[in-house]
């Protein structure tokens, strides 16, 4: 499977209810986004994850995901949504910024 394809195995894991499965999906995207050498992919991977963590409460765990992505620079704009939303889960997680 290719990146996408786990990304989109985990929403679907998550709608079922399933959110250790889903978890093992989106780490099945990093590696893949890693031996694709894709910087795109990896930083989406990596927010999908740190958002599930996030989301899940395990924010210990998140950090290292949503720091990484928050770490991205791409002039073209390509991960701009998932680096804004990383850095907005990181202002909740420190308490600057009320969670939603």
């Amino acid at each position: 499977m290719n990146v996408d394809e786990h990304i989109q195995r985990a929403r679907e894991l998550l709608a079922r209810n399933q959110p250790e499965m889903a978890e093992s999906a989106l780490s099945d995207a990093i590696d893949a986004a890693v031996a694709a050498e894709d910087i795109v992919l990896l930083t989406r991977a990596r927010f999908a994850l740190g958002e599930l963590l996030f989301h899940q409460g395990r924010d210990a765990e998140a950090v290292p995901y949503l720091q990484a992505v928050v770490r991205t620079e791409r002039v073209d704009g390509a991960v701009d949504v998932e680096v804004k939303a990383s850095a907005r889960m990181l202002r909740q997680i420190r308490g600057i910024e009320p969670r939603e």
